[in-house]
Parts: structure tokens; sequence; C-alpha cells
């Protein structure tokens, strides 16, 4: 197997993976924008990111209630990885998104944000894993 093919391989194998994780994920970029999100963070916000450009979705760090999670939301680009708790509302942060569309907005009160580098030289997301 040659190593495009099998760079292709692990890189499906991890989208499925992400995909099919029971908790909603959210990828963002530098810019606050959502790169990807999956199947459960879609349920739980009733949005289909499918049909939607890149970018189109973004963190709003002016609604951002929880100040850990925005601090966290801007700092994972340092490099830093952290484990929240006790969040209120946390998908009101994302544009496009209404109170009315979350289906109970106090089910995920905990959070992990971590960063995703490349070649451990610079990193190019964010990560949210929401948690119950």
């Amino acid at each position: 197997m040659g190593g495009k093919t099998k760079q292709k391989l692990l890189e499906e194998l991890f989208s499925q993976f992400i995909d099919f994780f029971p908790y909603p994920i959210a990828i963002f970029t530098p810019e606050h924008t959502l790169s990807m999100v999956n199947k459960a963070f879609e349920e739980e916000t009733n949005m289909q990111f499918t049909n939607m450009e890149k970018g189109d979705v973004r963190i709003l760090q002016y609604k951002i209630n929880d100040m850990q999670l925005a601090a966290a939301v801007m700092k994972v680009f340092a490099g830093d990885t952290f484990f929240l708790e006790g969040l209120k509302n946390p998908f009101s942060m994302f544009s496009g998104i209404t109170h009315q569309g979350i289906q109970q907005s106090d089910r995920f009160s905990k959070a992990v944000v971590f960063p995703v580098p490349v070649d451990d030289t610079a990193i190019t997301h964010g990560v949210i894993v929401f948690m119950a």
C-alpha cells in the first residue's frame, strides 16, 4: 500500500471516528470558523452543516457567557488544553444556532478544548468536545 493511499485511508478512518463519536464535536480555525462538526453536534443543534460553506458558522466571542470557555477558545492556539465544567448554554456561542434549535441547553455542561498541531510546528485547529 503506497504512502498516499495509506494516508487517505487514515484520514477517512479519522473522519468516520469523529462523525460517529457520541458526543458533539466542533473543530474550528484560528479565525473562529467551524471547519467540521460531527453528527452528534448537528443533532444537538438541529443544524445541517453538510450544505453550508466552510466558514459559514463562526464562534461568536461576544456571545460566550462563560469566561472559562471564552479563555479556552482564545488560548487553545497557544497550545493549551482545557477541561471545563459547569458550562451553561455553550452552543449559543455559534452563529446560526438559536435557543429554540438547541434540544437541551444545559445537557452538555462539560467540555474538553484542545489544539491540533501539524508536524509539531503550528496549531491549525482547535477542537471542542462537549460532554454531559
